[in-house]
């Protein structure tokens, strides 16, 4: 099927495969359909060719599928995020070469080259992370887009300094969704940034959220009433909320930092970032801000930036990569590993297929 050339245990830039395997969408109440001869992505001059080791799912893959959105065409190939190695670069590519260990995340979800569920994914080397030495491939592929959405939540809708010298900030972030993939991400990052965290989760995760830092943590099956209680009683300067799971819980949210920042001046308002649904009411008090997450693709410099600054972050294990469950055999377990997803739910870990 293709071609790498090998010399000294080093992977050159000859790579002639034109086909590969593929799992595709061909429409949207028809099963998976897996492909051995489906065509390899072309590259870009700053595009990289990425042989895929570990791909990480989403729920947002199977929910297009059930429920008809985000998917443009058919054939379609889902899939945002994966670890693995690089077997050909584009003619401006000069930070990677055949035989590097990589990440990649994909936030142009209308181009198919950069998707995931398929041998080989064509991304921009300017938003490639490059695989620590102490990462497995399947590390590497619970990163992508839950760094990512945590990053550009931070960096770009609350406006923290984005610099490997971290900048230290004072205050409270209040999180709902505590061990959904975001939310582990966004715990980390606030943590390496000097926040305080109350993380609204289920008490199961308690042990794992602990050892990641968060100063206070509020069960999801308490009632609104005890949940709003507890947050506004543990700290009076909430400066910071995040919500991961609706828009019924990002009021409820809202209304958290509406009482818990008695703490700031009349002129600051506390700041909301809600990623799944936006509350059709908030106080006067708190400022809605939007999450653009095509930032990371769209505006280059940023995106690089991003890559390089997490990058020292993860080498240097500032931040962790998060527990995963594993599926491993290749692309045609990607249907049932989500159909798990779907039933079970994540429950704190990543599922991750290797290939």
């Amino acid at each position: 099927m293709s071609t790498i050339t090998r010399k000294r245990n080093n992977v050159e830039k000859v790579f002639k495969g034109t086909r590969q395997k593929a799992l595709l969408v061909t429409h949207f109440k028809e099963p998976l359909k897996l492909i051995e001869d489906f065509e390899v992505p072309e590259l870009g001059e700053y595009d990289v060719l990425v042989q895929n080791k570990a791909v990480g799912l989403n729920p947002i893959d199977w929910k297009g599928k059930k429920y008809g959105f985000g998917i443009y065409h058919f054939p379609w190939i889902n899939g945002r995020e994966s670890s693995g190695v690089i077997i050909k670069a584009g003619t401006k590519v000069d930070s990677y070469k055949p035989g590097d260990k990589v990440i990649i995340s994909s936030t142009s979800y209308r181009d198919n080259r950069t998707s995931t569920f398929q041998e080989y994914t064509s991304i921009d080397s300017r938003l490639v992370w490059k695989l620590s030495d102490h990462l497995s491939f399947e590390d590497g592929a619970t990163v992508g887009v839950g760094l990512v959405t945590a990053g550009v939540i931070l960096y770009e809708t609350f406006g923290f300094k984005l610099t490997s010298e971290v900048e230290k900030r004072s205050g409270t972030l209040l999180l709902w969704g505590g061990s959904t993939i975001v939310g582990l991400y966004v715990i980390q990052l606030a943590k390496l940034h000097g926040l305080k965290v109350i993380a609204v989760s289920s008490s199961s995760h308690n042990e794992y959220l602990s050892k990641l830092g968060v100063d206070h943590i509020i069960d999801r099956h308490l009632t609104k009433h005890e949940i709003i209680s507890k947050a506004v009683e543990a700290e009076n300067d909430i400066r910071f909320g995040v919500d991961c799971v609706s828009k019924d819980t990002a009021a409820t949210v809202a209304e958290i930092l509406d009482k818990g920042s008695s703490n700031l001046s009349k002129e600051e308002k506390p700041l909301l970032a809600a990623i799944v649904g936006k509350p059709k009411e908030i106080p006067p008090s708190v400022q809605l801000k939007d999450v653009v997450i095509k930032k990371f693709h769209e505006n280059i410099d940023f995106g690089k930036k991003f890559v390089d600054v997490t990058t020292t972050f993860l080498d240097n294990k500032q931040i962790q990569t998060v527990k995963y469950k594993a599926y491993n055999g290749g692309l045609h377990l990607i249907g049932e590993a989500l159909k798990d997803l779907e039933e079970i739910g994540a429950k704190g870990e990543k599922y991750v297929v290797t290939i």
